[in-house]
């Protein structure tokens, strides 16, 4: 007995807990007592009155289409966009043709690190000694280097062309934008550091022309050179080459920038530059204003001109430097494929695109978008406008048959 009462005072929360378990149960028997009771009461009444059972599956039917009619759903989405500038990660399985039969290329850049082979006969000032050699390779060591390539004779037509340029999966395509006062093509590539494990780059193929053109290198060193006397590799190389190899294919280093600068402004030929059916993600019309000290201060300046998109039967018009975005203001529109790229003269770059999203937002502050367009899981079964019809008379039916089922069953169970 004193062992009872030493165990009870030694342990007085395990008692309440028993207590309050059981006192839970009680509660929880009485409920489920009342529910059978009033299943029971619902399922006589519905037996007694048929029409009460083709009522509730009627007002099942209505509030599902009417919870279909207002649940977003995923949509395809198409669209075009005028824009001085854009940006995109190529999203394909296997290496793509990007640009091609860009002619009478006036002046080539390229910044970054790459690695230069000229054969033929080289007449050079600012290094004589490069006037007997054959063949010439050169490194150029930095993203601060560039080398340039433009015909000798200003005067002449170029031959210079771009025969194709091929992008790896998942290379980024940054400030892609076109100068129409100095007729200039201009964009970045940055390939993934994977892609760069593996040995797979972007390439790069030139026609250099049956005419001599002048290179200038700048942040290089020399390669296999046997010269005695090395020029001073602190001062840009300039020369002049007369190629024996006029098929020039290049390797592009993973972060590079290159200027296209055109002999004439294009007409119809910038239709063909770009291939069509890019498969894309993290597609920006935007440009980063960088004031230099503090990356919080960065500002996203949108660079559309002009431009419209569609989705489930909706169409809205993007005015100037609006900005584009999906479900969330703070990430782009979900473009999976541009469909066709092309110059606009006087305008920009134009981008035919499609995709699948929720929701558009458009405005001209992220953060405030004014319009919008969204469409609903029904949207994908019926028209904009029989969706619209169905969904006020489901509203309307469904009230009004709460109202008489309610009065019916409070009827019939008053009843003895």
């Amino acid at each position: 007995m004193a062992s009872r009462q030493k165990a009870k005072q030694k342990f007085p929360d395990l008692i309440k807990i028993r207590q309050w378990l059981n006192s839970q149960k009680t509660h929880l028997v009485a409920w489920f007592g009342v529910s059978i009771s009033a299943l029971k009461r619902l399922l006589r009444t519905i037996s007694n009155h048929q029409s009460l059972l083709l009522v509730l599956l009627l007002l099942l039917f209505l509030t599902l289409v009417s919870f279909a009619a207002i649940a977003p759903g995923t949509h395809t989405f198409e669209g075009n966009i005028i824009s001085q500038e854009m940006s995109f990660v190529y999203n394909g399985q296997q290496a793509k043709l990007f640009l091609q039969d860009i002619r009478g290329i006036k002046e080539l850049e390229n910044e970054g690190r790459q690695i230069l082979t000229f054969t033929g006969s080289f007449q050079s000032e600012t290094w004589p000694e490069l006037n007997q050699l054959n063949s010439l390779k050169i490194q150029l060591k930095d993203s601060e280097s560039r080398w340039i390539i433009a015909p000798a004779n200003l005067q002449a037509t170029s031959d210079i062309n771009l025969d194709e340029l091929r992008l790896q999966p998942n290379t980024k395509l940054s400030g892609l934008s076109y100068d129409f006062y100095r007729n200039q093509l201009a964009f970045s590539l940055q390939s993934s550091s994977k892609l760069d494990l593996k040995g797979n780059q972007n390439t790069l193929e030139l026609y250099l022309g049956e005419q001599p053109i002048k290179v200038i290198v700048e942040g290089y060193e020399l390669l296999d050179s046997k010269s005695p006397n090395q020029p001073d590799t602190q001062t840009p190389l300039e020369f002049i080459v007369n190629p024996n190899n006029k098929k020039f294919n290049l390797e592009i280093a993973p972060n590079t920038n290159l200027y296209i600068t055109l002999a004439k402004a294009p007409k119809y030929e910038s239709e063909q530059w770009f291939r069509e059916k890019i498969e894309t993600k993290d597609v920006k019309f935007l440009d980063l204003d960088r004031n230099g000290k503090d990356a919080r201060d960065d500002l996203k300046i949108s660079t559309i001109v002009e431009g419209k998109i569609r989705m489930v039967g909706q169409e809205q018009d993007i005015k100037q430097n609006q900005f584009l975005m999906g479900e969330n203001p703070d990430t782009p529109l979900n473009i999976e494929l541009i469909r066709h790229l092309q110059i606009v003269p006087k305008k920009g770059i134009e981008a035919r695109f499609s995709g699948k999203t929720k929701e558009i937002q458009i405005g001209l502050d992220q953060n405030f978008p004014v319009s919008q367009i969204q469409g609903s899981w029904l949207d994908g079964v019926l028209p904009r406008d029989a969706i619209i019809a169905l969904f006020s008379f489901g509203a309307a039916t469904v009230a009004n048959l709460l109202s008489w089922l309610f009065s019916n069953t409070s009827k019939s169970t008053s009843k003895p």
